[in-house]
């Protein structure tokens, strides 16, 4: 059973990500100072040092909620699924979930546009731990998909168009909105949009499936 005093640590720990993301969603890292953290989370200045060395620990672990983190068990049994068609449909909805999910804060998407546009020593952390496990998985779904190696060119550039679409309803909402006034982002919508990307992804990985088996050339027999 947990202890008071495990629980405060956590009650701080995460006030302070949670003030930090505020903060850090405003300016970018450069521009956040620790007293403006510790000042929205109600907390001492040494808070910070306490629980996360430093600023820069404090915004590795705003950074790494930010990102869509796996749900391990749901992405592993994707991994060892004999239906890779299935799986891309389930992984999508899994990301697009937890994408638009109602308890997901606001600073989030905030947090990564301003790590993208001036990257920080904390993105190479949260590449590594976060973003890959998820890159390993999506990659060996499509790879299944098309009958290539994880690793080749042809499977990470779709795994990039993919993703590519995902990130775009996560960035973009404001122009979405903008274009598309009617359109609003209810579950129903969410749920829709990510087996209309799934079906897309498909339509192109079997073409591109297809033109390389046309180009591929057939052994020749040998004489005997």
């Amino acid at each position: 059973m947990p202890s008071p005093v495990s629980d405060r640590h956590d009650e701080t720990r995460l006030k302070l990500i949670d003030a930090a993301g505020e903060v850090f969603a405003e300016g970018g890292y450069q521009a956040a100072t620790v007293r403006d953290i510790c000042a929205r989370a109600g907390a001492n200045v040494a808070a910070i040092n306490y629980h996360f060395g430093d600023k820069l620990g404090l915004y590795t672990e705003a950074l790494k909620r930010a990102v869509v983190k796996a749900e391990r068990p749901a992405f592993e049994a994707l991994s060892a699924s004999n239906d890779p068609e299935q799986d891309l449909r389930r992984f999508l909805l899994l990301m697009f979930r937890q994408l638009h999910r109602d308890d997901r804060p606001a600073w989030c998407t905030k947090v990564m546009a301003h790590e993208l546009a001036q990257p920080t020593a904390a993105l190479a952390v949260v590449v590594e731990h976060v973003i890959r496990p998820n890159s390993r998985v999506l990659r060996g779904i499509v790879g299944r998909i098309l009958g290539l190696p994880e690793d080749h060119c042809q499977t990470r550039l779709c795994v990039h168009s993919v993703i590519g679409q995902v990130v775009h309803y996560a960035h973009a909402g404001p122009v979405i909105a903008l274009l598309w006034p009617d359109w609003k982002m209810t579950p129903e919508a969410v749920d829709e949009i990510a087996s209309h990307v799934a079906e897309f992804s498909l339509a192109a990985m079997h073409s591109i499936k297809r033109k390389a088996q046309l180009t591929t050339p057939k052994p020749t027999r040998r004489s005997k």
